[in-house]
């Protein structure tokens, strides 16, 4: 076998990192904006370079050989290199340039303590040649991406202290039981809801709400239903079937339309802490410094850690 790395290997290697990391030519295909036959083609080119098959693909799906897999975790690292390298540069120039990689927890748009939309505003007015990539997954892909420098930064609800990342408190999001249209309890009065019946009541839980506000001082069982993302849980509320915890700026549109209702909201009400993550000891770029000074002062929080 013999790759040398050429702009030309370069994008054939991320293509197939691209393939892997949507199972498949088809699903790819959005994410690079090209057809099916232009990424076999991109594909064969690159496993003829090799020397040696990376995939098979067909009415079975797709699946990575052995090699395919080996291939993937060094294009992983090679593709880490590249941007510790425009970091790296980017520090040694002060400039304002390169990307910021953030995760973020999922649906927190409604969210009206949280001020990302106006530290990216506020980062905006400085001059600057900085593309922000932002994905939104469960808070333990979070802590997972961030440690392995995939994110510059991660912003969620998360249960436990790693001991490679620093953790800054950001904001509260106010969260309440709720049930939706079709429940036994939807159309019962408060009066006659008792928080011991409530516990009895098939519920739906995320486990880093169920850990960080003690889902399971409501519940002494496990969930009923389980759900990564709050859109979830939501669609489970509105099939009538379970209670769960939901932050209240989400659920007032449902409750609005008449389609959800918040149970005994005095007894399970509660905030939900969230944090920022980013890798401890991490060399950061400046253009991230800057925007993470900005997200602070939009929330008017003083860096701890």
């Amino acid at each position: 076998m013999k790759l040398r790395l050429t702009d030309a290997s370069i994008r054939q290697l991320n293509v197939f990192k691209c393939v892997v990391e949507n199972s498949g030519f088809g699903a790819a295909q959005a994410s690079l904006n090209t057809s099916a036959a232009a990424i076999s083609i991109q594909m064969k080119e690159l496993e003829d370079q090799l020397g040696f098959k990376l995939c098979e693909r067909g009415r079975k799906g797709f699946k990575l050989t052995d090699h395919g897999k080996a291939v993937y975790e060094a294009t992983k690292k090679l593709t880490r290199s590249f941007d510790n390298f425009n970091q790296e540069i980017a520090t040694i120039s002060d400039s304002l340039s390169g990307s910021i990689r953030i995760g973020l927890q999922d649906n927190l748009s409604t969210c009206e303590t949280f001020m990302f939309s106006e530290a990216i505003t506020k980062f905006n007015q400085k001059k600057n040649n900085v593309e922000f990539c932002i994905e939104e997954v469960p808070s333990s892909e979070q802590e997972i991406r961030t440690l392995e420098g995939r994110y510059n930064l991660s912003i969620g609800v998360f249960s436990q202290r790693i001991p490679g990342l620093s953790y800054q408190y950001l904001f509260d999001d106010p969260i309440t039981m709720y049930c939706g249209k079709g429940h036994p309890l939807f159309d019962t009065p408060e009066s006659k809801i008792k928080l011991k019946d409530l516990q009895k009541e098939s519920h739906v839980g995320t486990h880093p709400l169920l850990d960080m506000i003690g889902g399971k001082k409501f519940f002494s069982q496990e969930p009923d239903a389980l759900a990564e993302s709050m859109d979830a849980v939501c669609l489970l509320l509105l099939s009538g079937n379970y209670v769960g915890l939901l932050p209240d700026a989400m659920a007032s549109y449902w409750v609005e339309r008449g389609q959800m209702k918040a149970l005994l909201p005095r007894k399970t009400g509660d905030t939900v802490k969230f944090h920022m993550i980013t890798k401890r000891g991490a060399s950061l770029p400046y253009a991230v410094k800057e925007f993470i000074q900005d997200l602070l002062d939009c929330h008017e929080t003083v860096l701890t850690s």
